[in-house]
């Protein structure tokens, strides 16, 4: 990182928004993004995952939005072929300042870490959601490995219903970008839709029939 805050970071673009704490289970077979994550492995650094705004995941490098999260491999394997199979874990937020494109198409940015947010907790109105995540959880069989304080924390509670809810991508982003974890809790609860619109009301018999068409 230099004086000024800001680092040299590779980023991998893709269709999928990371949110901090969250898990992403990635298949790399691109000879510049196994470089890249080799290099982090061997070195225990991160790489940054941003969202596309034009292009696609593969061949030409992307145009990106321009907040992501940085992204520290948790779990990886080699498999046939020349695939790496790895699980990366979302670490803090950053802003792109400045891109450029190296001769293989790999995108690295001049990024800002953004501030972490407050980690208020879940205050009176909102306690549907933390329900919700919590139900969620344990219809995925991963309720058990979630600390209890954790279904208490805004941020946290904040940061994975924006990941299970089927929103579109440029919502995720929005969400990714707001500093407020109040404010994410309250545009989540837009989303949610409650059996007799009262937000009061008890969870249905499962998490499918809360949510968005």
């Amino acid at each position: 990182m230099s004086n000024s805050g800001t680092a040299s970071t590779p980023l991998f673009p893709l269709h999928s928004v990371l949110f901090p704490g969250g898990q992403l289970p990635l298949r790399i077979f691109e000879p510049r993004y196994l470089r890249m994550i080799r290099r982090c492995i061997n070195n225990q650094t991160e790489f940054g995952v941003v969202l596309i705004a034009e292009g696609t995941e593969v061949g030409e490098a992307a145009s990106t939005h321009p907040v992501g999260t940085f992204a520290r491999v948790a779990d990886w394997r080699q498999k046939a072929n020349d695939l790496l199979q790895v699980t990366v874990v979302g670490q803090e937020r950053f802003q792109v300042l400045s891109l450029k494109v190296l001769p293989d198409q790999l995108l690295v940015g001049e990024t800002l870490a953004i501030e972490k947010e407050p980690a208020p907790a879940i205050p009176a109105g909102f306690e549907i959601l933390r329900a919700y995540l919590d139900q969620a959880l344990e219809e995925l069989g991963v309720q058990d490995a979630v600390p209890g304080r954790y279904l208490n924390d805004a941020r946290w509670v904040g940061h994975r219903l924006a990941e299970l809810l089927p929103l579109p991508l440029a919502k995720k982003q929005w969400l990714l970008e707001l500093t407020n974890p109040l404010l994410r809790l309250e545009a989540l609860q837009n989303h949610v839709q409650y059996p007799s619109g009262n937000p009061g009301q008890s969870l249905p018999a499962s998490i499918r029939d809360l949510l968005d068409d």
